[in-house]
């Protein structure tokens, strides 16, 4: 894969999977943000997997998901209502597929930057993204 548009867009196609598969297992529940909700109110364990063979392990402020080809997603959340992630995120997906890209966190950075000028994303705090709905 060649640079950092091309990173952030492989991360960006991970998170859709994620999201559309806890949507699809916790029908109604409000995805993401639906599971945490879940979470802290003890209805669900810390880790687990979903029936979609996807995998959560809740950490701090947010999840890490592993999808069955072993691709880490991470994600944190803002308050109740956001999923979000930042430059680190992007890069540990990356090493988790196996993507060896030269892009550094100040690329990965300004190139989400410019996907929230196409109205893609949002940077709801700074450097921390979440995408457009």
């Amino acid at each position: 894969m060649g640079g950092p548009l091309s990173e952030v867009e492989a991360y960006l196609q991970a998170l859709s999977r994620v999201r559309v598969a806890v949507k699809r297992v916790l029908s109604g529940s409000g995805g993401l943000v639906g599971l945490l909700g879940l979470y802290r109110l003890r209805s669900v364990e810390k880790t687990g997997t979903l029936r979609e063979g996807l995998e959560y392990n809740f950490h701090g402020s947010g999840c890490l998901f592993i999808e069955a080809g072993r691709a880490e997603v991470d994600v944190d959340f803002l308050g109740d209502d956001l999923a979000v992630f930042d430059a680190w995120r992007v890069k540990r997906f990356s090493t988790s597929v196996g993507i060896e890209s030269p892009a550094s966190f100040e690329e990965i950075l300004e190139t989400c930057r410019s996907l929230v000028s196409q109205g893609r994303l949002m940077e709801p705090r700074v450097g921390w993204f979440s995408v457009a709905e």
